[in-house]
């Protein structure tokens, strides 16, 4: 497929999608554990999903920072290795044509692309946060819930542009 050493999925923090795509942070390893974790095998953790295939596609640097090609790059190639879902817990910048084209391909080959409402505490009808602001039938964008299933106090939120809610 054109990717070095993509055993673990690919790294596209540098653009190129060489290496694995694990992430440093541990963030994108709880949002997968909360997604795909094993229920009933004496861990103490359940996901909503037990019997999940997941492949990372990074483009975050551990810090938190990455570029528009790296995105770009990361959605096409989950989208050519056949990804059905997309879980992007990030965001930020303005609108991008090529972003936006990149999720609509994803969508246009089958993909749901699962988006971060944002964390600012801010209405994205008004305000729009990319990418889960993107006007796109594949878009799913999700708020942040409380320990108490109201809204987070930081979340976004949106009557026209976010869909659901979630811990």
């Amino acid at each position: 497929n054109g990717i070095v050493d993509d055993v673990y999925g690919a790294n596209f923090e540098n653009g190129s999608g060489v290496g694995n795509g694990l992430d440093d942070n541990n963030h994108g390893s709880h949002c997968a554990g909360t997604i795909g974790a094993v229920g009933n095998d004496g861990n103490g953790i359940s996901g909503v999903n037990w019997a999940v295939s997941m492949m990372p596609a990074k483009f975050l640097s551990a810090s938190g920072s990455g570029s528009l090609e790296g995105a770009i790059n990361a959605i096409k190639y989950s989208t050519k290795m056949g990804a059905k879902i997309m879980s992007n817990s990030w965001g930020g910048g303005g609108y991008s044509d090529t972003l936006r084209d990149a999720i609509k391909e994803a969508g246009d080959a089958g993909a749901l692309f699962v988006a971060a409402a944002g964390n600012d505490g801010v209405d994205n009808d008004s305000d729009p946060h990319y990418p889960s602001s993107y006007d796109l039938p594949n878009v799913l964008s999700v708020a942040a819930t409380d320990n108490r299933d109201a809204m987070a106090s930081f979340s976004n939120y949106g009557k026209k542009t976010v869909h659901v809610s979630a811990p």
